[in-house]
């Protein structure tokens, strides 16, 4: 059995930092990068497709990336409100559900990305022309981002002149 059959059979002793761990192509579970990493990833995306004169997606996609696909009431798999583009998350405020604490990802509306286990996140803002990541040494609980993860993206709109995410998205 190849490294993804023994990661999704896990029996308990599962180790993610080791080396079959890190082999495994479990596409939703195995990227592992920094936030330097995740925010070069974003960057041609907040950046009109382009990156150092190479074009990586249209300008048609891109609009398409931001635009929301999906919009639910409650997420069969993530069991909260989610609002989904081509791919990636939107902009999600569930601060005022109740027992949904860490359940949001409070990003611009023009912003789209996805979180990760534990907190990390990595998304673009075309229109803040940002790209960003953030990952952490400590995993923290929740589904979206933990008010570790939300409170550097607080910080970054703020350092860019937006004042208020009331409303559930930063303007």
């Amino acid at each position: 059995m190849g490294p993804t059959g023994r990661f999704m059979l896990n029996g308990g002793g599962f180790n993610p930092n080791a080396r079959e761990a890190r082999a495994a192509e479990v596409g939703s579970a195995t990227g592992v990068s920094n936030g330097r990493g995740l925010a070069t990833l974003y960057a041609p995306l907040a950046n009109g497709g382009s990156l150092n004169g190479k074009r990586y997606v249209s300008t048609d996609t891109l609009t398409r990336m931001g635009q929301i696909t999906v919009a639910t009431h409650e997420d069969a798999t993530l069991q909260i409100p989610t609002r989904f583009s081509l791919g990636f998350m939107k902009s999600m405020d569930n601060r005022k559900l109740e027992n949904a604490e860490n359940c949001s990802a409070i990003l611009s509306e023009a912003a789209f990305g996805h979180v990760g286990a534990g907190g990390s996140i990595g998304f673009a803002d075309p229109a803040a022309k940002m790209s960003f990541g953030y990952a952490m040494n400590k995993m923290g609980l929740g589904i979206l981002l933990n008010d570790r993860g939300q409170a550097v993206v607080d910080a970054a709109y703020r350092s860019l002149g937006y004042r208020s995410n009331a409303g559930g998205v930063w303007a």
